[in-house]
Parts: C-alpha cells; structure tokens; sequence
C-alpha cells in the first residue's frame, strides 16, 4: 500500500468506398480541429468491397466543429478522383459524429473504374473564431467527461491505428456508482475510453482483464502513457510499482515489468513509497525501454530496462542507472519524466512547500543510453517559484521534435506550459487566469468566478495536433484546451484501402466432355481465387457452392470454371460470386 502524494449529421455526396485505419499529414504546427474515428459502414478498421456504382457511408468524428469547413479527397494512387468541399454549418462539419454517403463516382459523375482508392478529410477552423487564447474546448456536463479520481491520462498519436485520436483516462478509486449494476463508467476503478470529442468509446468500457485495486490511495492505475505499439501502459503502485500493457480496447493485458525487475536493485530494500513514476520508449524496437522513477528520500534516481518481445528484460533484475539524484537533480524524479527520440531526458521534481529552492523542471541533453547523468542538463527551471508546486506528471508534444511541455499541478493548480528549447513559461492564457497577468502561468490554474481557488490536475497530455488535454482531480473531469493558432487546419488520411470492385459476369456456358464451362467476366486485376462457383436445381435456388470448383484465369478480367456433370444429372443453375 502506497501513502499518495495527492489525493448524427448526413450527406449525399458522389464519390468512392474509403478505408480505415489513420493517418496524419500535418505539420507540427498547432492545428487543433482534427477528423478521427473513420468508419466504413460502421465498421472501424476493416477493409471493404463496393462493387463499381455502389454506396458507402464514411463516419467520423470531429473534436471541435469545423468553421471552415471539411474538404474530402478521394484518391487512386496519388491522384485525385473528386473533391469534395463541405461548407461550415452544412451537415459533416459539426462537432462530433459526423456521416457523408459516397455514390462511387468521380468528378465528371461518372462510376469509377474497379480499384484500390483511399481518402483524406481535412478539417479548418477560421483564424475569426479560432482561439486567440488556450481555450476550454470540452464541456464539463459531459457525461464521458467525468472521472472520480482522475490518475494520468493518454491519446493515440499514432496515425496508422483504427483508433487514432482515442482518449484514455486513469480512474484510481470506485466513485458512488462502481457496485451497482449499471455503474457510470467514470466511477469504475480502471482506465476510461473516450472518443476525441469526449463521447465514449463505440465498445463500450472493460478493466483490460486486470484487477484494478481500490486501495484507498488512489494508486491504481496511477499514470498512463501511450506507445507507438499501439497500447497503453498503466503503473499500478499499489505495491513497489508495476508498469502493465493493455490494447486500445482495454481487451487484454500483460505484465510488462513486474517486480522482480528490481528485486536485485541496490535501492529495492530501501523504499518506503516505491516506484511511483515510469515512461515507455520505442516499445516494438530494439531500442525499447522502460524507465522507472521513485518517490523516496534519499532517492533512487531513474533507472531503465531494456524490452524485449514487449516486456522488460525478465533476466534483468537490477535495472539501468540513468539519473543519480545529488547532482542536477537535486532530489528525485517524483514530477514525472519523458524521453525524446535524441534522448533528451526531461525531468521534473514534485515540490510542494513554499519557498522551496529547488528546480522544478529539467532536461538532461543527449544521453549515450549507457552512463549513469550526474550534470549536464540544458535548462533548469522553477526554483522558489510558488506557483510551481506539485509536479504531477510530464507531457511532451511530440517525442520526435518537442516545441511544448505541460506539467500538470497539484499544489499550484492548473497545467504549467514551458518552452521545450529552453524550459521558459508559455504565458499566453486565458483572459481571467488566476496567474494571467504574471510571468509565470498555469493553464486553468484557478476556479471561476473568484479565482481564489485551484484546480489540482493529475495528469496531462497532447495529441498529434497540438490540443491539450488534462485530467483535473478538483473538478473530476477530462478537460481538453485548444491553443491560440489562429486559424489552423488537419489531414487525417485513410492508409487501408477500400476495393471498388467489378461483379463478375456469366458470359456464357457450355457442355461437353463430361463438363460444364462457364465462362465469366470480372477485374482486369482479380486473381481467379477470389470467386466462388454456387450452383441450384431450381433458379431461385436455394443455392450452394460447388465442391472443388476452382476458377481458372484465362485473360486478364476473363475466367472461367470447369465442373464434371455426370451423365443423366438432373438440370443446374449457377452463379458466380466474390
């Protein structure tokens, strides 16, 4: 046991089938409207056929409406085959779910020829109604919006996944409703799934298979983070500390660095508190790691094991020294920490009393990924700064090339956005802000109307455009803020293809030699394995298929099946299918 440190919209439009799974063509500026959650025929993440001239309806979901509108490219290859431009305020630009039904044609309306097609949906928003400050963009009566005791939180950035733009957000208690027969999902002890625009996810919630214990502490789970191996990693610190795995529909689960990784670590006897923070790198590569920090006086520092086949090396039982505490880290890791992929090392330390001289965040530069960091760090900031205490966690916005760090507080109030390149205080906030008219602000720092008040907040992070999203303890809430970028606009692009397919045709049939032929036609592209011969004594059938039919390619788009028929057989009727 752990002592925590803190308590519908439709359109008709001409167009092409589409795919599944995301991807994101933007730049790293900070757009903030985006399209996720892509379905075909309310299907997520499967491919699909539409035989040439047929429907498909394409959904998704926008975190924010859409004041520029929603342009729609379909694709062959590289190539655009229609366009297809959604004016703000016209069903397919509103926030939250949104439907376009494509005809299957092209931009002179005619049916697009059998193929592979694609499609991208950009969303914008006008620079007169984009943000001019951080701006609160989820609504707080929302029912997906609610968490009793928010612990960490995460959004799948990664734009090959079905379910790209996911919100994932850590419950560590069971609210007033966890026993009854219907709880509310924020009041069940585990990891909450929410829709970018705060909706819950279309599954339905799960505890992953793993029992998340209620210890009366607040430490399972206890902070999240999302990988590019498309899972979730939890820390669960109702012991020393253990760092579990879990699939982006909260399915299944794996232990990913149990204790007997640092069974054999020389601090391992030591802890009073544990383990109380961890980051993931590169999971899936031979660089994979995952970093545990503690919350101990004298501390442990950071230490990293290496993963492999997805978890941390079970041979291992030590761990790597990356961070000694005494040096630039003064004290411990216990404000969160993440690593970039130049294998920069971002670090803040948990300070809580007023006054206190120590610095609050931190980046140690270049690490070689084997000695042990003493110095060398690029920045330090936030020493005796009373409005920044109670590091909670540390969120980059991008590991590639990071522009913003959010530390949320817990002491202060609201989330702290520092400059990556030098550790400096974003100060552009909203009007009102308890610390607005200061150099050094927190984002959602106070309680409206008074302002004397703050909103503790126990985890943060970005997703792939820039928004910023927080779990605020005060309030019990997920809250999202859109930055001031003006007008802005995002690329989410379809990467799993959708066949337009031609229906094969029977052509002609012929008997002889103990035989039936039936010759049809379908794709130029097809390979002869994708039909089926069906065969009937009557013509409305019941029909079935054919025993060791097997079709055959005589050209390209000509095939045709050869079937023995005994002699004296009573009449057939046959069909031909995908």
């Amino acid at each position: 046991m752990q002592n925590s440190r803190h308590s519908n919209h439709t359109t008709l439009l001409g167009g092409l089938a589409l795919a599944m799974a995301l991807a994101v063509s933007a730049p790293h500026a900070r757009a903030n409207v985006y399209a996720t959650n892509i379905k075909l025929d309310g299907a997520l993440g499967h491919n699909a056929e539409v035989r040439v001239g047929g429907n498909v309806t394409i959904s998704y979901i926008l975190n924010e409406p859409a004041t520029m509108g929603v342009t729609v490219n379909i694709l062959s290859g590289a190539s655009v085959v229609r366009s297809i431009s959604i004016v703000s305020g016209n069903p397919g630009t509103a926030m939250g779910l949104n439907s376009v039904v494509w005809n299957g044609k092209d931009n002179l309306s005619n049916n697009v020829s059998a193929g592979a097609y694609s499609v991208s949906v950009t969303a914008a928003a006008a620079a007169a109604v984009g943000f001019t400050n951080w701006t609160q963009t989820s609504v707080d009566t929302n029912p997906g919006n609610y968490v009793y005791s928010p612990r960490g939180i995460a959004v799948n950035i990664n734009a090959n996944s079905p379910w790209y733009g996911r919100i994932f957000a850590g419950n560590a208690a069971k609210g007033p409703t966890a026993g009854s027969a219907t709880p509310t999902p924020g009041d069940v002890d585990g990891i909450l799934k929410l829709n970018a625009d705060g909706s819950f996810a279309d599954e339905g919630q799960s505890t992953g298979g793993y029992t998340w214990v209620d210890d009366g502490y607040d430490d399972s789970p206890h902070f999240l983070r999302y990988a590019m191996d498309d899972r979730i990693y939890a820390l669960d610190w109702t012991g020393s500390g253990v760092v579990v795995g879990c699939d982006n529909l909260m399915t299944t689960n794996e232990m990913v660095l149990s204790a007997n990784n640092y069974s054999s670590n020389p601090y391992n006897g030591s802890f009073t508190y544990g383990w109380d923070h961890f980051d993931v790198t590169d999971p899936g590569t031979s660089n994979a790691l995952i970093f545990l920090g503690d919350n101990d006086f004298p501390s442990a520092g950071l230490w990293c094991w290496h993963m492999t086949n997805g978890i941390a090396d079970p041979a291992d039982t030590t761990g790597q020294f990356v961070i000694q505490t005494g040096g630039d880290l003064s004290l411990l890791p216990s404000g969160g920490f993440m690593m970039d992929e130049s294998s920069n090392i971002f670090v803040a330390q948990d300070r809580s009393n007023a006054g206190d001289s120590s610095e609050r965040a931190m980046v140690f530069t270049n690490w070689d990924r084997t000695s042990t960091l003493y110095t060398g760090t690029a920045w330090q900031v936030g020493g005796a700064d009373d409005t920044f205490r109670g590091n909670f966690d540390m969120a980059l916005d991008s590991r590639t090339n990071p522009k913003l760090i959010a530390v949320p507080q817990s002491v202060s109030g609201g989330i702290r956005v520092l400059n990556a390149a030098d550790g400096s205080t974003v100060t552009n906030n909203t009007p009102g802000d308890l610390y607005s008219s200061q150099v050094l602000s927190n984002l959602d720092g106070a309680i409206a109307p008074a302002f004397t008040n703050v909103n503790n907040y126990d985890g943060a992070v970005w997703d792939a455009v820039g928004n910023l999203y927080g779990v605020c303890a005060t309030a019990q809430r997920v809250r999202a803020f859109s930055p001031p970028s003006g007008a802005n606009q995002a690329t989410t692009v379809a990467v799993e293809q959708v066949a337009i397919v031609q229906p094969p045709v029977i052509a002609s049939l012929s008997l002889g030699g103990g035989n039936v032929t039936i010759n049809f036609t379908a794709g130029a592209t097809d390979p002869a394995s994708a039909f089926l011969l069906w065969s009937a004594g009557v013509v409305k059938g019941p029909y079935a298929t054919v025993p060791g039919a097997t079709a055959t390619q005589v050209s390209p788009g000509v095939f045709k099946f050869v079937v023995p028929v005994a002699a004296g057989a009573p009449q057939q009727y046959y069909r031909v299918s995908r």
